[in-house]
């Protein structure tokens, strides 16, 4: 029996995209910030600035670079491969509003149809590791509360048609 000889994996250090929404800590005081110091010389830090999110992926909004292999991008290291996923650390200080993301399906529709508004044709699923205190909340009430809700509170039936 032959055997092929394959060059090993090799880990590639990457640099990842720093995100600087207006609902991150700010400053050192966010584990963003101190993640990012690792790689940026620490005097970059902007104690007023928002570090809200690190991303570590091929996303066209915030691609990954290696700086080995002279900063470019991780899609071009990659050979314009994409990663199915998006890893991300947020820092938030501020409550974050609701998100919903459509399927794989209608992610590509979407982009396809809407590439200004849908950045990419991914579906976004995903999971929370808290790293520090975290507080969530997710899921929705049942149907029979919401329309309880819907025919008793005068605030909710004021923003909706129930026709």
């Amino acid at each position: 029996m032959g055997t092929t000889s394959q060059p090993p994996h090799q880990v590639t250090l990457l640099h990842p995209s720093i995100k600087d929404y207006e609902w991150g800590k700010r400053g050192q005081s966010s584990v963003v910030a101190q993640l990012a110091a690792k790689y940026l010389d620490k005097q970059t830090i902007d104690e007023s600035k928002p570090y809200a999110e690190l991303w570590m992926g091929t996303h066209p909004s915030g691609h990954s670079t290696c700086p080995e292999h002279s900063h470019k991008t991780l899609h071009d290291h990659l050979d314009q491969q994409e990663l199915p996923y998006l890893f991300k650390v947020l820092s938030i200080q501020k409550a974050l509003s609701i998100q919903a993301h459509p399927d794989k399906k209608l992610a590509e529709r979407l982009h396809k149809q809407q590439p200004d508004n849908y950045k990419d044709d991914n579906h976004k699923p995903e999971m929370a590791i808290a790293v520090t205190p975290f507080s969530g909340m997710c899921g929705f009430r049942g149907a029979d509360k919401i329309i309880h809700y819907l025919q008793t509170v005068q605030e909710l039936q004021s923003c909706i048609s129930l026709q």
